[in-house]
């Protein structure tokens, strides 16, 4: 998550199991779980031009 980002309960949980998962060496499940976190939907709200497929 970068600085710009809004905090989302369920981003940050995933980010915890991550770093629990690092910290307990199992990094197939860290992997697991930042990729969960990285297909998390957007918090960005799209433009009402953007919803219709025109270039804002």
């Amino acid at each position: 998550m970068t600085a710009g980002t809004q905090v989302c309960v369920k981003c940050k949980e995933y980010t915890a199991l991550r770093e629990k998962a690092k910290q307990d060496g199992d990094f197939g499940k860290a992997t697991t779980y930042e990729i969960l976190r990285r297909r998390h939907p957007s918090h960005v709200i799209p433009s009402r031009m953007a919803r219709w497929g025109v270039p804002a």
